[in-house]
């Protein structure tokens, strides 16, 4: 704020110089040279919103020229050109904002050179002023195509940024349907669990819906994190994530499977976050496609290739497999986030009639 008001004075200063310097010289110059002159630079240095004033100052530096009469001396010059940068300055930001606010502007910097060269002693060749007015016209066409091209720079950038956020409600979706999903599908195979045991023995009932409760608790903070997330600013910080926290939250979706074997490799350490949606993902389509598969197993190896994160599931009965009926978004747009990671991902069915989801981190 301090260095804004700083500018704001310098600004001033200058504009009151120009103001002074005007004022003195009126009686050599005259008031149809200085007065359009310092009100263009005036305009130009002060104003908040210099587009909406630049049609009326072109205006004003229209009637000047139009009704000036000499005669035109040395004390002109200064002035002259003083307008015409002013003028030019003016142009940029009323060409930026809209085409139509820089019409004005461009006809007076075209005709201003005829104030003075039409009132020189002698006059100015015709010639040699159409060339100097047609010169005065390219440099306010220039001081257009500036406005035009920071206007385009503009709506690039906001194009920018709304593909940006965009892009970020999309992975946000994702993310969230990814892990509501799997602990939605855990709550609904516990209670269906429930509705078999609920009869005869009613601890085990309880202990279901005890396992419901902390499933749904999870997918409300799931939620709340979410919005959280939404609620917080631009660019804040939500801090660094310690060390491990990402592999123990893949151990602990691994254990809330219940009959799903972790194989952790003791040289890993953490994992990166797709890690843990891969995971989170695989088990997921486990439970929807091959419920009452006789084993999952989770492995989390480093090797050679780098980091390998595999979900294998075995066959299910007949009876239980559910096809897939989706379009397998889910793991399209793991590809792509991994893709990002130098990792890939692979995923089909096993020889024995399992199913396996593998990723590899190169280098990891």
């Amino acid at each position: 704020m301090r260095g804004w008001t700083v500018v704001e004075g310098v600004r001033g200063l200058l504009a009151a110089g120009l103001t002074v310097a005007a004022l003195l010289a009126l009686p050599s110059a005259g008031p149809l040279i200085t007065l359009p002159a310092a009100l263009a630079a005036g305009t130009a240095l002060l104003a908040r919103s210099p587009h909406l004033a630049t049609p009326a100052v072109a205006a004003v530096s229209l009637a000047a020229t139009a009704a000036y009469r000499g005669p035109a001396g040395n004390a002109v010059g200064p002035w002259w050109l003083l307008e015409t940068a002013a003028l030019l300055a003016l142009t940029v930001p009323a060409a930026r904002r809209a085409l139509h606010h820089a019409v004005l502007p461009v006809l007076a910097l075209a005709a201003l050179p005829l104030r003075v060269g039409l009132h020189l002693e002698p006059p100015s060749p015709a010639g040699e002023l159409t060339v100097i007015c047609l010169l005065a016209a390219a440099a306010s066409g220039a001081a257009v195509a500036a406005g035009r091209h920071l206007r385009a720079q503009e709506a690039r950038r906001a194009h920018a940024v709304r593909e940006a956020r965009r892009a970020q409600r999309i992975a946000l979706a994702r993310d969230l349907h990814d892990f509501v999903a799997h602990e939605v599908s855990g709550m609904l195979v516990q209670a269906q669990a429930g509705q078999l045991v609920a009869a005869g023995d009613p601890d085990a009932a309880m202990a279901v819906l005890r396992r419901i409760e902390a499933a749904g608790l999870r997918a409300m903070d799931t939620l709340e994190e979410t919005v959280r997330m939404l609620d917080a600013d631009d660019g804040e910080d939500s801090g660094p994530t310690a060390p491990g926290a990402v592999l123990a939250e893949l151990t602990a979706a691994v254990q809330r499977y219940g009959s799903a074997t972790l194989d952790l490799d003791p040289a890993v350490r953490d994992v990166p976050p797709s890690a843990h949606r891969l995971v989170t993902e695989a088990l997921t389509n486990v439970r929807r496609h091959a419920p009452g598969c006789g084993e999952v197993r989770v492995t989390v190896a480093r090797g050679g290739e780098g980091l390998t994160v595999r979900v294998l599931n075995t066959a299910p009965p007949a009876a239980t497999h559910r096809p897939a009926t989706g379009a397998g978004t889910g793991l399209a747009a793991l590809r792509r986030r991994l893709a990002t990671e130098d990792a890939t991902l692979t995923a089909g069915p096993t020889p024995s009639g399992g199913w396996h989801t593998t990723a590899v981190w190169g280098g990891a």
